[in-house]
């Protein structure tokens, strides 16, 4: 039997922009630079860089942002499927750059977090992966930090392969029928769609549901 899962967002919440859009890389890498506007201007690069596949054209694109998150929402059409769908654009991870990510990821179980830390997860996960670079001596170029912290936020702290689509004020609902099966969502604008998001795997849909 295959794991599905549902979740309903309820009522979209906005998200106010607490500071003017400035240089990204303005600051040093593990500064306090990712901040929901530089976010916004990281999302709206991956907006810009976006190609739909092919016999699929954009109807829409928007950018999804908070702080430390970035990605960007595409509807598409197809002529031929006569169909509307939702295509997720996230930071790119090369092959090295996603082992790298799963072995920090494996090492955080080994750093605790002070009780003064919670009320700032983020800050804390951010504070104990520098902690990591350090320790191990691993060095990032000041243009890939991001994009590593953010899958690394991912896997730990946000909603792993769907941290997207549960920051997208547009989406309603979720929905997934099991691995290797697209998810769906629920659009106030488009109602439902079929996304590019999928789990791999069983034992990947499994550990979601159960965390």
């Amino acid at each position: 039997m295959q794991t599905r899962f549902r979740i309903s967002k309820g009522a979209p919440r906005t998200t106010k922009e607490l500071r003017g859009v400035f240089e990204v890389i303005r600051k040093s890498a593990r500064g306090e630079w990712l901040d929901e506007a530089a976010s916004k201007n990281l999302s709206k690069k991956l907006m810009q860089e976006f190609k739909p596949p092919e016999g699929w054209y954009e109807v829409e694109k928007y950018p999804i942002y908070s702080r430390f998150i970035f990605a960007s929402a595409h509807i598409l059409y197809s002529d031929e499927e006569n169909e509307y769908a939702y295509a997720i654009n996230e930071p790119p991870l090369s092959q090295e750059e996603d082992s790298l990510v799963r072995d920090i990821v494996k090492k955080l179980e080994y750093y605790t977090i002070k009780p003064q830390e919670i009320w700032d997860k983020f800050s804390a996960l951010r504070n104990k992966v520098n902690k990591i670079l350090d320790d191990f001596r691993i060095e990032l170029d000041v243009s890939n930090y991001p994009r590593i912290l953010y899958h690394i936020m991912k896997r730990t702290i946000l909603y792993d392969r769907i941290t997207p689509l549960m920051y997208d004020p547009n989406i309603e609902d979720i929905s997934c029928n099991g691995y290797r099966k697209p998810i769906y969502v629920f659009h106030r604008s488009y109602t439902n769609l079929r996304t590019n998001v999928v789990f791999e795997d069983e034992d990947e849909l499994d550990s979601f549901v159960i965390n």
